[in-house]
């Protein structure tokens, strides 16, 4: 089994500060040795860090040049950009035909941009017949459906699923639940998970790990939006609810709540690398809500920071009350409408998505090829994480995590910090959200 640093996708968590252009004429093996590819038909991949835009070797360097070139023939130039800036980044390109040949996506960064993608329908028929359909799992065919419906086309897909994520389950220490006489099982509302917070640091133990990476921001209010306005945010997203709505801006309060009540001191403002992810492993702080769930699975082989350790051995995990986990394709893999080069695209989606790659990330994480399911590793990460979130992810009542527009998105998670620091109030924050959602959103959501 490799090593996996986690994404949010991971979107990124120890490599937050990657997001240049990673790969091109040349490709550096995990020795250091350099294999010219100037001979090799060269493909193009626009994306962000994130589990399908890397693949990581046994001594955690990202390898995935070096594997197309070796096990498809492919030059592969990987261009990295943050998530959360991605999506400028296609609004530029794709209307002026000036995108890559392959676009590593979710709903997060997409918007209106699912029209400027190649319909993969034929390719996935000629490769695996007619019931190719049947290789993927119900939540992420349930979302290659969705997008077809927003992109005009039901029934095509537009992208090939990598891996899938669940969010929305906290992430927490079981030893220091049990030094605080804390039960998991026993916390059922809300009211009780900010109680269980009250009695870990009664008892002297730092409640929450929490940062401020972006799409974590974003992560959490979705989840508690689902208690304050079950169903409504989704609703607001298509326009037959309103962001700034009571209920739903009731959530902004919650989650100002969560960072000032139960996390440590300038959450809001600490990096995940190193601030969340090191109290976690190490012991300092009882629980994380930092891109819960499935994400937490590619600490299984860390080869630093004590991450494989903690989830092996001492980590186990509970939704939380009254909301839902929220199940989705993290990172897909399309083929740009406008390429050149549709037909080795094509080989590198089917790789990422259903070959070799999704075979190595399964070791550490789920993912939509029902070929590769995730092992188990013999540890209690197969008891306390493993099972309750594979579960979820298969049969729980889920609900997608998606922001169908990127200006909703962005607006999100320029807001909350504000909230989080009194800055504006939770209304003045729904109504910057639907400001921009009435701007940027209302011409293309379904």
């Amino acid at each position: 089994m490799q090593n996996r640093t986690p994404r949010r996708g991971s979107r990124t968590l120890a490599t937050l500060t990657a997001g240049a252009v990673v790969g091109s004429a040349l490709a550096v093996g995990s020795a250091g040795a350099v294999m010219a590819q100037d001979d090799l038909p060269k493909v193009v991949m626009w994306g962000w860090p994130t589990t399908v835009t890397r693949s990581i070797d046994e001594n955690g360097d990202d390898v995935l040049v070096q594997r197309a070139a070796e096990e498809l023939g492919i030059d592969l130039e990987v261009v990295l950009t943050e998530q959360n800036e991605l999506g400028a980044k296609l609004k530029a390109a794709l209307p002026a035909g000036q995108g890559p040949d392959v676009l590593a996506t979710d709903f997060d960064v997409m918007g209106p941009y699912w029209s400027f993608l190649e319909p993969l329908n034929a390719y996935a028929e000629e490769e695996w017949g007619a019931d190719w359909r049947s290789n993927y799992s119900g939540a992420a065919l349930d979302e290659m459906d969705l997008v077809a419906n927003i992109a005009g086309t039901p029934g095509e897909a537009f992208y090939l699923p990598g891996n899938m994520q669940l969010l929305g389950w906290v992430i927490y220490n079981r030893e220091l639940f049990e030094q605080a006489g804390l039960d998991a099982d026993s916390i059922g509302s809300y009211d009780d998970f900010v109680a269980a917070c009250g009695q870990l640091q009664e008892a002297g133990i730092p409640a929450f790990a929490m940062g401020s990476h972006p799409a974590g921001l974003v992560d959490i209010f979705q989840t508690l939006v689902e208690i304050t306005a079950p169903g409504q945010f989704e609703l607001a997203q298509r326009g037959q609810a309103g962001f700034a709505d009571e209920d739903i801006a009731a959530a902004f309060d919650l989650t100002a709540e969560v960072y000032n009540d139960c996390a440590q001191e300038g959450a809001i403002a600490a990096d995940i690398g190193t601030v969340v992810f090191p109290s976690m492993f190490n012991g300092e702080s009882a629980m994380s809500l930092q891109f819960t769930g499935t994400p937490w699975f590619g600490f299984l082989n860390s080869v630093e920071d004590g991450g494989a350790d903690f989830v092996r051995n001492k980590a186990g995990t509970f939704k939380i009350p009254g909301s839902k986990g929220l199940a989705a394709t993290d990172g897909g893999v399309s083929i740009v409408a406008d390429s050149d080069n549709k037909d080795l695209a094509w080989e590198v989606v089917k790789w990422i998505s259903a070959g070799q790659e999704a075979e190595r990330t399964a070791m550490s994480e789920p993912v939509a090829w029902t070929a590769y399911p995730p092992q188990p590793t013999g540890d209690d990460f197969d008891t306390f994480l493993q099972a309750p979130l594979l579960d979820a992810l298969a049969t729980g009542d889920n609900k997608f995590r998606r922001v169908l527009c990127a200006d909703v998105y962005n607006a999100l998670e320029t807001v909350i910090p504000g909230v989080v620091q009194g800055q504006i109030d939770a209304a003045t924050a729904g109504l910057e959200v639907q400001d921009a959602f009435d701007r940027g959103c209302q011409d293309w959501v379904e």
